[in-house]
Protein backbone atom coordinates (compact mmCIF):
# COMPACT_ATOMS: atom_id res chain seq x y z
CA UNK A 1 0.00 0.00 0.00
CA UNK A 2 1.15 3.82 -0.60
CA UNK A 3 1.32 4.80 2.75
CA UNK A 4 2.00 9.20 3.43
CA UNK A 5 2.79 11.17 6.83
CA UNK A 6 1.37 14.84 6.38
CA UNK A 7 3.72 17.41 8.09
CA UNK A 8 4.96 21.48 7.72
CA UNK A 9 7.69 23.00 6.65
CA UNK A 10 8.15 24.18 10.48
CA UNK A 11 8.71 20.45 11.46
CA UNK A 12 11.78 20.59 9.16
CA UNK A 13 13.23 23.51 10.48
CA UNK A 14 12.59 23.21 14.09
CA UNK A 15 13.49 19.61 14.75
CA UNK A 16 15.48 18.83 11.86
CA UNK A 17 14.90 17.36 8.00
CA UNK A 18 17.33 14.89 8.48
CA UNK A 19 15.54 13.94 11.41
CA UNK A 20 11.89 14.06 10.60
CA UNK A 21 12.34 12.13 7.13
CA UNK A 22 14.19 9.35 9.02
CA UNK A 23 11.57 9.11 11.50
CA UNK A 24 8.83 8.94 8.21
CA UNK A 25 11.47 5.69 6.82
CA UNK A 26 11.86 4.42 9.67
CA UNK A 27 8.04 3.77 10.45
CA UNK A 28 8.07 2.19 6.39
CA UNK A 29 6.34 4.99 5.17
CA UNK A 30 6.28 5.86 0.85
CA UNK A 31 5.99 9.17 0.91
CA UNK A 32 5.88 12.44 2.78
CA UNK A 33 3.30 15.06 2.22
CA UNK A 34 4.13 18.61 3.18
CA UNK A 35 2.24 21.40 3.08
CA UNK A 36 3.12 23.78 -0.15
CA UNK A 37 0.85 26.75 0.20
CA UNK A 38 -1.32 26.70 3.37
CA UNK A 39 -3.91 29.05 5.37
CA UNK A 40 -3.96 29.94 9.08
CA UNK A 41 -4.46 28.48 12.16
CA UNK A 42 -4.08 27.84 16.03
CA UNK A 43 -1.66 24.28 16.70
CA UNK A 44 -0.43 22.86 19.71
CA UNK A 45 3.09 20.92 18.61
CA UNK A 46 3.41 18.41 21.86
CA UNK A 47 7.13 16.72 20.22
CA UNK A 48 8.60 20.20 18.55
CA UNK A 49 11.55 21.21 20.44
CA UNK A 50 11.01 25.27 20.04
CA UNK A 51 7.30 25.85 20.10
CA UNK A 52 4.45 24.44 21.57
CA UNK A 53 1.47 26.78 20.68
CA UNK A 54 1.85 28.37 16.97
CA UNK A 55 0.14 30.28 15.02
CA UNK A 56 0.83 30.05 10.88
CA UNK A 57 0.90 32.88 8.81
CA UNK A 58 -2.11 33.21 6.48
CA UNK A 59 -2.63 31.88 2.79
CA UNK A 60 1.40 31.13 1.99
CA UNK A 61 3.98 29.32 0.08
CA UNK A 62 6.36 27.23 2.19
CA UNK A 63 8.07 26.81 -1.18
CA UNK A 64 10.33 29.23 -3.07
CA UNK A 65 8.23 29.99 -5.82
CA UNK A 66 9.38 30.70 -9.65
CA UNK A 67 7.73 34.41 -10.25
CA UNK A 68 8.24 34.29 -13.87
CA UNK A 69 5.15 31.75 -13.46
CA UNK A 70 3.10 34.37 -12.07
CA UNK A 71 4.03 37.38 -14.25
CA UNK A 72 0.60 37.29 -15.90
CA UNK A 73 -1.14 36.19 -12.74
CA UNK A 74 -3.04 39.46 -10.52
CA UNK A 75 -2.79 37.16 -7.16
CA UNK A 76 1.02 36.76 -6.24
CA UNK A 77 2.65 33.24 -3.83
CA UNK A 78 4.07 35.21 -0.38
CA UNK A 79 7.13 32.60 0.77
CA UNK A 80 6.25 32.06 4.64
CA UNK A 81 9.17 33.48 7.39
CA UNK A 82 9.57 29.46 7.72
CA UNK A 83 10.73 28.96 4.41
CA UNK A 84 12.55 32.36 3.62
CA UNK A 85 16.24 31.25 4.54
CA UNK A 86 15.91 27.49 3.26
CA UNK A 87 13.52 25.99 0.87
CA UNK A 88 12.97 22.80 2.11
CA UNK A 89 10.85 21.33 -0.77
CA UNK A 90 14.12 21.58 -2.19
CA UNK A 91 15.77 20.52 0.91
CA UNK A 92 13.65 17.19 1.05
CA UNK A 93 13.70 16.55 -2.23
CA UNK A 94 17.39 16.51 -2.13
CA UNK A 95 17.24 13.67 0.14
CA UNK A 96 14.37 11.66 -0.99
CA UNK A 97 16.70 8.78 -2.36
CA UNK A 98 18.98 8.34 0.70
CA UNK A 99 15.19 7.87 2.85
CA UNK A 100 13.48 5.74 0.18
CA UNK A 101 10.86 8.75 0.07
CA UNK A 102 8.56 10.22 -2.08
CA UNK A 103 7.70 13.77 -2.10
CA UNK A 104 4.21 15.04 -2.30
CA UNK A 105 3.27 18.89 -2.17
CA UNK A 106 -0.13 19.25 -0.01
CA UNK A 107 -1.30 22.48 -1.79
CA UNK A 108 -4.47 24.44 -0.42
CA UNK A 109 -5.60 26.44 -3.60
CA UNK A 110 -8.85 28.27 -3.45
CA UNK A 111 -8.59 28.50 0.70
CA UNK A 112 -6.47 31.85 1.51
CA UNK A 113 -7.52 35.05 3.43
CA UNK A 114 -4.42 36.74 3.03
CA UNK A 115 -4.94 36.74 -0.70
CA UNK A 116 -8.90 37.50 -0.24
CA UNK A 117 -8.50 40.40 1.57
CA UNK A 118 -5.99 42.07 -0.84
CA UNK A 119 -7.96 40.88 -4.03
CA UNK A 120 -11.74 41.58 -2.36
CA UNK A 121 -12.87 41.44 -6.24
CA UNK A 122 -11.62 37.45 -6.46
CA UNK A 123 -13.51 36.05 -3.73
CA UNK A 124 -16.58 34.36 -3.03
CA UNK A 125 -20.16 36.41 -2.35
CA UNK A 126 -23.37 35.44 -1.25
CA UNK A 127 -26.65 36.04 -2.02
CA UNK A 128 -26.83 39.11 -0.17
CA UNK A 129 -23.54 40.45 -2.03
CA UNK A 130 -21.49 40.12 0.98
CA UNK A 131 -17.68 38.82 0.63
CA UNK A 132 -16.05 35.16 2.17
CA UNK A 133 -12.54 36.51 2.31
CA UNK A 134 -11.17 32.96 3.16
CA UNK A 135 -13.09 31.83 -0.27
CA UNK A 136 -11.22 32.48 -3.49
CA UNK A 137 -13.72 31.94 -6.40
CA UNK A 138 -12.79 29.69 -8.91
CA UNK A 139 -15.05 31.35 -11.31
CA UNK A 140 -12.72 34.19 -11.11
CA UNK A 141 -10.07 33.92 -14.26
CA UNK A 142 -7.33 35.51 -11.81
CA UNK A 143 -8.32 32.80 -9.38
CA UNK A 144 -7.89 30.29 -11.75
CA UNK A 145 -4.77 31.46 -13.18
CA UNK A 146 -2.96 31.51 -9.80
CA UNK A 147 -4.16 28.21 -8.95
CA UNK A 148 -2.83 26.64 -11.62
CA UNK A 149 0.15 28.46 -11.78
CA UNK A 150 0.94 27.37 -8.73
CA UNK A 151 0.40 23.63 -9.12
CA UNK A 152 2.46 24.19 -12.29
CA UNK A 153 5.37 25.58 -10.05
CA UNK A 154 5.73 23.20 -7.79
CA UNK A 155 5.13 19.89 -10.51
CA UNK A 156 7.78 21.32 -13.02
CA UNK A 157 10.55 22.66 -10.86
CA UNK A 158 10.77 20.05 -7.67
CA UNK A 159 11.15 16.09 -7.59
CA UNK A 160 7.43 15.93 -6.87
CA UNK A 161 6.04 12.27 -6.83
CA UNK A 162 2.16 13.87 -6.49
CA UNK A 163 0.21 17.22 -6.24
CA UNK A 164 -2.04 16.40 -3.93
CA UNK A 165 -4.91 19.60 -3.97
CA UNK A 166 -7.14 20.92 -1.45
CA UNK A 167 -9.96 23.09 -2.04
CA UNK A 168 -9.47 23.24 -5.82
CA UNK A 169 -13.62 24.55 -5.27
CA UNK A 170 -16.03 26.41 -4.38
CA UNK A 171 -15.85 26.62 -0.76
CA UNK A 172 -18.73 28.03 1.44
CA UNK A 173 -19.70 30.00 4.33
CA UNK A 174 -18.82 27.65 7.49
CA UNK A 175 -14.63 28.34 7.76
CA UNK A 176 -13.63 27.70 10.92
CA UNK A 177 -12.59 31.19 11.45
CA UNK A 178 -11.07 33.25 14.35
CA UNK A 179 -14.28 33.84 16.66
CA UNK A 180 -16.39 33.01 13.85
CA UNK A 181 -19.89 34.14 15.40
CA UNK A 182 -23.60 32.32 14.50
CA UNK A 183 -25.74 33.90 17.19
CA UNK A 184 -28.68 32.39 14.24
CA UNK A 185 -28.91 28.68 14.28
CA UNK A 186 -29.25 28.10 10.85
CA UNK A 187 -30.71 24.86 9.45
CA UNK A 188 -28.50 22.92 6.76
CA UNK A 189 -30.40 24.28 3.79
CA UNK A 190 -29.73 28.11 4.54
CA UNK A 191 -25.95 27.48 5.41
CA UNK A 192 -26.41 25.80 1.73
CA UNK A 193 -28.24 28.54 0.02
CA UNK A 194 -25.56 30.98 1.61
CA UNK A 195 -22.53 28.88 0.40
CA UNK A 196 -23.41 29.39 -3.00
CA UNK A 197 -21.56 32.20 -4.62
CA UNK A 198 -23.03 35.16 -7.03
CA UNK A 199 -19.65 37.25 -7.36
CA UNK A 200 -19.56 39.38 -11.25
CA UNK A 201 -17.53 36.21 -12.21
CA UNK A 202 -20.29 33.63 -11.27
CA UNK A 203 -23.10 35.85 -12.76
CA UNK A 204 -21.50 36.67 -15.79
CA UNK A 205 -20.31 32.89 -16.39
CA UNK A 206 -23.69 31.63 -15.60
CA UNK A 207 -25.36 34.02 -17.87
CA UNK A 208 -23.20 33.10 -20.91
CA UNK A 209 -25.01 29.48 -20.49
CA UNK A 210 -28.21 30.90 -20.44
CA UNK A 211 -28.99 31.10 -16.68
CA UNK A 212 -30.77 33.72 -15.00
CA UNK A 213 -28.52 34.45 -11.89
CA UNK A 214 -29.60 37.64 -11.57
CA UNK A 215 -33.10 36.74 -10.95
CA UNK A 216 -32.31 33.25 -9.24
CA UNK A 217 -30.17 35.38 -6.72
CA UNK A 218 -33.24 37.46 -5.95
CA UNK A 219 -35.17 34.85 -5.36
CA UNK A 220 -32.87 32.91 -2.81
CA UNK A 221 -32.06 36.32 -1.21
CA UNK A 222 -36.04 36.69 -0.53
CA UNK A 223 -36.49 33.00 0.69
CA UNK A 224 -33.36 33.53 3.29
CA UNK A 225 -34.33 36.62 4.24
CA UNK A 226 -37.68 35.30 5.38
CA UNK A 227 -35.85 32.35 7.26
CA UNK A 228 -34.01 35.25 9.03
CA UNK A 229 -36.62 37.14 9.87
CA UNK A 230 -38.63 34.12 11.61
CA UNK A 231 -35.71 32.36 13.22
CA UNK A 232 -35.32 31.02 15.65
CA UNK A 233 -38.49 29.50 14.04
CA UNK A 234 -38.85 28.19 10.26
CA UNK A 235 -41.49 29.50 8.18
CA UNK A 236 -44.01 26.87 7.31
CA UNK A 237 -44.61 28.12 4.05
CA UNK A 238 -41.13 28.09 2.50
CA UNK A 239 -39.31 24.50 1.36
CA UNK A 240 -37.65 23.04 4.32
CA UNK A 241 -34.91 21.25 2.18
CA UNK A 242 -32.92 21.06 -0.92
CA UNK A 243 -35.38 18.62 -2.28
CA UNK A 244 -38.05 20.85 -1.39
CA UNK A 245 -36.79 24.26 -3.08
CA UNK A 246 -34.93 22.35 -6.11
CA UNK A 247 -39.13 21.66 -7.48
CA UNK A 248 -40.10 25.19 -6.75
CA UNK A 249 -37.04 26.89 -8.13
CA UNK A 250 -35.93 24.71 -10.83
CA UNK A 251 -33.03 27.42 -12.14
CA UNK A 252 -30.97 26.41 -9.14
CA UNK A 253 -30.47 22.82 -10.17
CA UNK A 254 -28.80 24.65 -13.55
CA UNK A 255 -27.08 26.83 -11.63
CA UNK A 256 -25.43 23.48 -8.95
CA UNK A 257 -24.84 21.99 -12.67
CA UNK A 258 -22.66 25.37 -13.70
CA UNK A 259 -21.04 25.21 -10.24
CA UNK A 260 -19.72 21.61 -10.94
CA UNK A 261 -18.81 22.59 -14.82
CA UNK A 262 -16.90 24.92 -13.47
CA UNK A 263 -15.15 22.92 -10.44
CA UNK A 264 -14.25 20.34 -13.36
CA UNK A 265 -13.17 22.79 -16.40
CA UNK A 266 -10.37 24.27 -13.29
CA UNK A 267 -9.21 20.63 -12.67
CA UNK A 268 -8.69 20.04 -16.44
CA UNK A 269 -6.65 23.47 -16.34
CA UNK A 270 -4.70 22.62 -14.24
CA UNK A 271 -3.97 19.33 -15.41
CA UNK A 272 -3.20 20.21 -18.03
CA UNK A 273 -0.84 23.08 -17.10
CA UNK A 274 1.27 19.97 -15.37
CA UNK A 275 1.83 18.50 -19.03
CA UNK A 276 5.30 17.57 -19.54
CA UNK A 277 6.29 16.76 -15.42
CA UNK A 278 6.33 13.51 -13.99
CA UNK A 279 4.26 14.30 -10.96
CA UNK A 280 0.91 12.95 -10.48
CA UNK A 281 -2.17 15.22 -8.96
CA UNK A 282 -4.05 13.92 -6.01
CA UNK A 283 -7.25 15.40 -5.08
CA UNK A 284 -8.62 15.83 -1.44
CA UNK A 285 -12.15 14.55 -1.67
CA UNK A 286 -14.32 11.88 -2.19
CA UNK A 287 -15.15 10.14 -6.21
CA UNK A 288 -16.74 11.55 -8.79
CA UNK A 289 -17.36 10.08 -11.93
CA UNK A 290 -16.80 13.29 -14.02
CA UNK A 291 -13.21 13.76 -11.96
CA UNK A 292 -12.33 10.17 -12.95
CA UNK A 293 -9.66 10.81 -15.76
CA UNK A 294 -8.65 14.29 -14.24
CA UNK A 295 -6.98 12.73 -11.33
CA UNK A 296 -4.59 9.70 -10.38
CA UNK A 297 -6.43 9.10 -7.09
CA UNK A 298 -9.05 10.34 -4.86
CA UNK A 299 -8.18 10.53 -1.00
CA UNK A 300 -11.38 10.51 1.45
CA UNK A 301 -11.26 11.28 4.67
CA UNK A 302 -11.79 8.73 7.73
CA UNK A 303 -10.81 10.85 10.71
CA UNK A 304 -12.25 9.33 13.98
CA UNK A 305 -14.10 6.41 12.03
CA UNK A 306 -13.90 2.81 13.86
CA UNK A 307 -12.31 -0.02 11.80
CA UNK A 308 -15.72 -1.20 10.56
CA UNK A 309 -17.19 2.32 9.68
CA UNK A 310 -13.69 2.76 8.11
CA UNK A 311 -14.18 -0.14 5.71
CA UNK A 312 -17.76 0.37 4.39
CA UNK A 313 -16.81 4.03 3.52
CA UNK A 314 -13.89 2.89 1.90
CA UNK A 315 -15.70 -0.03 -0.12
CA UNK A 316 -18.03 2.20 -1.07
CA UNK A 317 -15.75 4.22 -2.41
CA UNK A 318 -13.93 1.60 -4.09
CA UNK A 319 -16.79 0.30 -5.74
CA UNK A 320 -17.60 3.97 -7.27
CA UNK A 321 -14.00 4.22 -8.80
CA UNK A 322 -14.12 -0.06 -9.99
CA UNK A 323 -9.78 0.45 -9.99
CA UNK A 324 -9.85 3.08 -12.36
CA UNK A 325 -7.04 5.49 -10.39
CA UNK A 326 -6.10 4.77 -7.03
CA UNK A 327 -7.68 4.89 -3.42
CA UNK A 328 -6.61 6.61 -0.34
CA UNK A 329 -7.89 6.88 2.90
CA UNK A 330 -6.78 9.58 5.80
CA UNK A 331 -6.62 8.71 8.99
CA UNK A 332 -5.86 10.93 12.24
CA UNK A 333 -3.54 10.21 14.80
CA UNK A 334 -4.22 12.01 18.13
CA UNK A 335 -7.25 14.13 17.92
CA UNK A 336 -8.55 11.81 20.43
CA UNK A 337 -9.94 9.83 17.55
CA UNK A 338 -7.15 6.64 17.68
CA UNK A 339 -7.27 4.84 21.65
CA UNK A 340 -4.09 2.84 20.63
CA UNK A 341 -1.94 1.17 18.24
CA UNK A 342 -4.32 -2.29 18.01
CA UNK A 343 -7.02 0.60 17.56
CA UNK A 344 -4.71 2.01 14.25
CA UNK A 345 -3.61 -1.33 13.18
CA UNK A 346 -7.27 -2.48 12.70
CA UNK A 347 -8.08 0.80 10.60
CA UNK A 348 -5.23 0.49 8.61
CA UNK A 349 -6.13 -2.79 7.86
CA UNK A 350 -9.67 -2.06 6.94
CA UNK A 351 -8.36 -0.15 4.36
CA UNK A 352 -6.65 -2.64 3.07
CA UNK A 353 -9.54 -5.44 3.39
CA UNK A 354 -11.77 -2.59 1.43
CA UNK A 355 -9.48 -2.23 -1.52
CA UNK A 356 -8.05 1.00 -0.64
CA UNK A 357 -4.69 1.78 -2.16
CA UNK A 358 -3.10 3.54 0.23
CA UNK A 359 -2.94 5.30 3.84
CA UNK A 360 -2.55 8.66 5.07
CA UNK A 361 -1.59 9.67 8.49
CA UNK A 362 -2.44 13.16 9.96
CA UNK A 363 -0.28 14.57 10.87
CA UNK A 364 2.93 14.63 11.78
CA UNK A 365 3.19 17.94 13.29
CA UNK A 366 -0.08 18.11 15.49
CA UNK A 367 0.07 14.41 16.86
CA UNK A 368 1.39 13.10 19.96
CA UNK A 369 4.88 11.55 19.03
CA UNK A 370 3.75 7.98 21.13
CA UNK A 371 0.80 8.33 18.42
CA UNK A 372 2.89 8.61 15.77
CA UNK A 373 5.18 5.86 16.59
CA UNK A 374 1.89 3.51 16.06
CA UNK A 375 2.22 4.01 12.87
CA UNK A 376 5.56 2.06 12.12
CA UNK A 377 3.22 -1.41 14.07
CA UNK A 378 0.21 -0.77 11.83
CA UNK A 379 2.09 -0.44 8.04
CA UNK A 380 4.48 -3.74 9.68
CA UNK A 381 0.87 -5.54 10.48
CA UNK A 382 -0.45 -5.39 7.18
Amino acid sequence: MYSALWMFAWDLQDEGVEKVLGFAADCGLSAVQIASSYHAGNFILGHNPKRVAYFPEDGVAYFHPHLELYAGTKLKPKIAEVSRRTDWFAEAGQRLDRFGLKLVAWTVCCHNTRLGLLHPDCVSRNVFGDPYYHALCPSNDDVRAYVVALVKDLAANYPMYAVQLESPEFMGLVHGHHHERQGVVLDPLSVSLLSLCFCEACLRKAGERGIDAQKLRATLREHLRAVLDRAPFYPLDRPGDMAGLLAACPELGRFAEFREQIALSLLKEIRDGMGGTKSKLFLLGGPSERRIGLVDAFEIGIYGKKPFEAEGIVSKAARAIRGRVELHAGIRVGFNSISGPGDLTDTVRSVKDADGDGVLFYNYSEAPLEALRWIKTALAGV
